[in-house]
């Protein structure tokens, strides 16, 4: 019938504008502070920390509402147009239309398997690849692995960005070359610089995201430009293997992204090794496009020396342990642990196809838990520095496990790595009720663990978009 109902919307931003004030103004009212501002395109009260709009309708009416959360930060790009949050939300009601039909079109371009789950899946998983990139007032951009641009992060979250937002990747990359030490180091990090010198794996990613973009749009000026900084990066990781076996030496427990005291003395691992082996390989195809034999000579030499020593036995100095790759300490320890971040090399391609599968048998049989490959088996005792089953003593990674997923995909184990992709999905996001990308989980307990956002975990979108749909973007 025509009886009106009423009743309200409630919106509780968390601990959100705990001294902010209420406004009503040119017909938006909601709550603000300093930084941020919840508006309404309708009369509201804000009230024991939560904003509530009054609505009244009679049957099948209708009511249509527009609620923001703006943000401000003078360091951001925004503060070039807009002064304080009140500008910014009444451009964003202003223009809602607009905003709206962009959005409805960036929702058309992502990628679609067929498969519900997993697109379901990939979407949550492309959230932090886009709240975690920032541009800023100083027209610098950055995909943030805390705050600042990391290679290593950076690589995984920008497969996103390769796609869908290519110049933003282009000028990271620019940004990057710039920031090229003498030495050829790419720092640990810009926008802010951290530098700890000796992280292998730093300029290893930043080759492989300059070859990747060429690959992708086939950029021959931006190729040449980037040239000598790719030069420079390859030979500062060539001058790291400081003993002659053919791989960087690993001197500190920074040496890749297994960055914990727990890996002190460690010389060398199959991550450091075999990304090494893959910067090499990229950077013999790449000599090629710029015509310089010179330079794929050198490349040839060096990957065909590292190539045969890791794939040594244990028992003759190498890294082979029969099944699969293990870590070598400074004075000659064995550690034959199971690392789950050797499928790199697979990913990669640098990795020979039996010893592929014996790596991937070998993780099944041994690292698969309820919700995903365990990084680390056997775990170390909680004196190592970490409780078991936790962070880098044997959790379960998203961005880890969706990079073996990609690699199990590429070996043709597609059907057995879009499983694996639910079973760590279905852990992080479902079952902890978040729905937010977490750093890592409990190998043991599924327990969410560390922080709750997690831009590598983007790197999903290169698994489906690459991966899945349109291969060729790794040879």
């Amino acid at each position: 019938g025509s009886r009106l109902e009423e009743f309200s919307i409630v919106i509780t931003p968390d601990s959100l504008f705990s001294d902010g004030a209420t406004f009503d103004t040119a017909g938006l009212t909601g709550v603000a502070d300093a930084r941020c501002r919840l508006t309404c395109d309708a009369p509201s009260q804000w009230r024991d920390g939560a904003l509530r709009i009054p609505v009244a309708l009679t049957a099948k009416g209708e009511k249509l509402l527009h609620v923001s959360l703006a943000f401000y930060d003078e360091q951001w790009v925004a503060a070039n147009s807009f002064r304080d949050t009140e500008e910014t939300a009444v451009y964003v009601h202003r223009s809602w239309g607009a905003l709206r039909e962009k959005t409805a079109q960036f929702e058309a371009a992502i990628p679609r398997t067929g498969d519900r789950q997993l697109d379901k899946y990939l979407r949550w998983y492309m959230i932090p690849g886009i709240s975690l990139t920032k541009c800023t007032a100083a027209d610098e951009v950055l995909t943030m692995g805390y705050c600042e641009l990391n290679q290593r992060d950076s690589y995984w979250t920008s497969w996103l960005h390769l796609v869908m937002f290519r110049e933003l990747e282009r000028r990271m990359i620019d940004e990057s070359v710039a920031a090229q030490q003498p030495s050829g180091k790419i720092p640990t990090t810009i926008l802010p610089l951290i530098e700890r010198e000796d992280d292998l794996d730093i300029n290893a990613f930043f080759i492989l995201r300059a070859a990747r973009y060429y690959r992708c749009y086939r950029d021959r000026r931006g190729l040449a430009d980037w040239w000598p900084a790719l030069n420079g990066a390859m030979a500062w990781l060539v001058s790291r293997d400081t003993t002659g076996d053919g791989l960087p030496c690993q001197v500190s427990f920074w040496g890749d992204w297994k960055d914990v005291l727990g890996v002190r003395g460690r010389k060398y691992s199959p991550f450091s090794g075999l990304i090494y082996l893959a910067a090499l390989k990229e950077m013999i195809a790449l000599s090629d496009e710029m015509n310089d034999p010179d330079a794929k000579r050198k490349y040839v030499e060096a990957h065909a020396k590292g190539y045969e020593f890791i794939n040594r036995p244990t028992f003759e100095g190498g890294l082979w342990g029969g099944k699969y790759y293990c870590q070598r300490w400074d004075d000659g320890t064995v550690n034959d642990r199971l690392l789950q971040d050797q499928t790199i090399g697979i990913l990669f391609d640098v990795v020979p196809a039996e010893r592929a599968t014996q790596i991937f048998d070998a993780l099944n049989a041994q690292s698969l838990t309820p919700y995903g490959i365990a990084e680390t088996t056997p775990y170390y005792p909680a004196e190592w520095g970490y409780a078991p089953a936790t962070y880098h003593n044997g959790a379960v990674w998203p961005w880890l496990s969706f990079m073996d997923c990609w690699a199990r995909i590429r070996s043709g184990r597609r059907a057995e790595a879009v499983e694996l992709v639910k079973r760590v999905a279905g852990a992080d996001l479902v079952a902890s009720g978040d729905w937010s990308p977490n750093e890592h989980i409990n190998s043991l307990t599924g327990e969410n663990l560390g922080f709750i956002l997690q831009g590598w975990n983007a790197g999903l979108f290169g698994l489906v978009y690459f991966g899945l749909l349109n291969e060729g973007i790794i040879p």
